[in-house]
């Protein structure tokens, strides 16, 4: 039963692999030709190059790594309708306990940024009162800078092994990640850009997507 479980994720991983390739195009590409790079897109990619020199000079922040990890699995718990009985951190691990445990609250830490979510929301909710004019772009600054943040010490984390793959297989796992997080990139992208709606964004990754899989069967002569 296991292995016919651990078999299905693994063709499902399969299956979204080619959506994985679109996404990525279609985010690159529309962040391309947005007509923002030299605007909010640049202070954004400022701000991941900052956290990107950061990372390779200095000690890894591991412990405020782990806290926002565990803190969104207990979110994604939440979300599902489960209760968190505990949160224990210790070093440089973590973990909780939890009434559910599905995919999305396993691999919940590897799309979701929560800090530049975290962000995000204080931002919106502050705006309501302050006026930021070009101080806006220290905004997106910090933006890039908390998801690089994310990205990259997901990568460093996930290079040493983590059983939170193991639930769905890791295949299946890291497939998904990418996509979320490319999806989610074009979601913030679609906040901070003006040259980039989230109807603009959907629909281009919608028509990308179809045309990825429309390309590939006509390949393999499905159509």
């Amino acid at each position: 039963m296991a292995a016919l479980r651990k078999g299905a994720y693994f063709l499902v991983g399969l299956l979204l692999l080619p959506s994985s390739l679109a996404a990525a195009y279609s985010t690159i590409s529309q962040i391309i030709h947005s007509g923002d790079f030299r605007q909010t897109i640049l202070f954004f990619l400022i701000g991941f190059a900052s956290y990107l020199t950061f990372f390779v000079a200095f000690r890894k922040p591991l412990r405020a790594y782990i806290v926002g990890h565990e803190l969104t699995h207990a979110l994604w718990v939440f979300l599902f309708r489960g209760k968190v009985h505990e949160i224990r951190l210790s070093g440089r691990q973590g973990r909780i306990k939890a009434t559910k445990r599905n995919t999305l609250i396993a691999l919940a830490p590897y799309f979701f940024p929560l800090y530049t979510l975290l962000l995000i929301t204080a931002y919106s909710l502050a705006r309501r009162w302050i006026h930021f004019g070009n101080y806006y772009r220290v905004v997106v600054f910090a933006i890039g800078f908390t998801w690089s943040f994310h990205l990259l010490l997901n990568i460093f984390i996930l290079r040493r092994g983590q059983d939170d793959l193991k639930f769905s297989g890791s295949f299946f796992s890291l497939v998904l990640i990418v996509l979320l997080n490319l999806l989610v990139l074009g979601l913030i992208m679609a906040f901070v850009s003006e040259g980039i709606t989230l109807k603009s964004y959907v629909s281009g990754l919608t028509r990308d997507v179809v045309g990825f899989y429309t390309a590939i069967g006509r390949a393999l002569g499905l159509r």
